[in-house]
């Protein structure tokens, strides 16, 4: 072969080919980590996705399951009133006698202090007094909470009664309500 062609051949015969090879190489492992990575991405995402669906079907699971509830809960909450709170602290109070559970005093306040600020839900508080015996008033807040799921008990403060015959509670109630 001739010196002339030589350099022409080592060019576009070995050296041009190579170059193609190298870089056709190189835009196809880039192509491939990025596919690569795109995937996981997408694949995290999808189990991401899986995992939350299996949880919110769990939870619907347990709504069903609550479903009679949830009704008179709901109801409730529609129907709750600062009457309706009162009557169902009148029917705890038969319970017991008068030496065992008195209520003193209840005072409603139009406004939520603590958690019924910060959340738009409508709320009231009740400070409500109480002459009564640990075992009652215990007993009497027992049942009162299992009745209102739309209540809570923000406070409550035990001294003993002045007249030396039980304990003086002092507490203070968020009621919820939709109005």
């Amino acid at each position: 072969m001739s010196d002339y062609y030589k350099q022409s051949v080592a060019v576009f015969g070995v050296g041009l080919p190579m170059l193609l090879i190298v870089v056709i190489a190189g835009v196809s492992l880039y192509q491939v980590s990025s596919v690569s990575s795109e995937h996981l991405v997408k694949k995290r995402k999808y189990d991401k996705a899986q995992v939350e669906m299996r949880q919110s079907m769990e939870l619907l699971g347990k709504v069903n399951k609550n479903k009679a509830l949830l009704s008179e809960w709901d109801r409730m909450m529609r129907t709750e009133t600062r009457g309706t709170f009162l009557e169902h602290w009148k029917k705890a109070e038969k319970k017991f006698s008068g030496k065992e559970l008195t209520k003193s005093s209840h005072n409603w306040v139009n406004y939520s202090e603590g958690l019924g600020r910060g959340v738009s839900q409508p709320a009231s508080q009740v400070n409500m007094t109480f002459l009564a015996t640990y075992r009652a008033m215990q007993a009497a807040l027992m049942e009162i909470e299992s009745t209102l799921p739309n209540m809570q008990l923000d406070s409550l403060t035990m001294t003993p009664a002045s007249s030396g015959k039980g304990i003086d509670f002092k507490t203070t109630f968020t009621v919820w309500t939709l109005k």
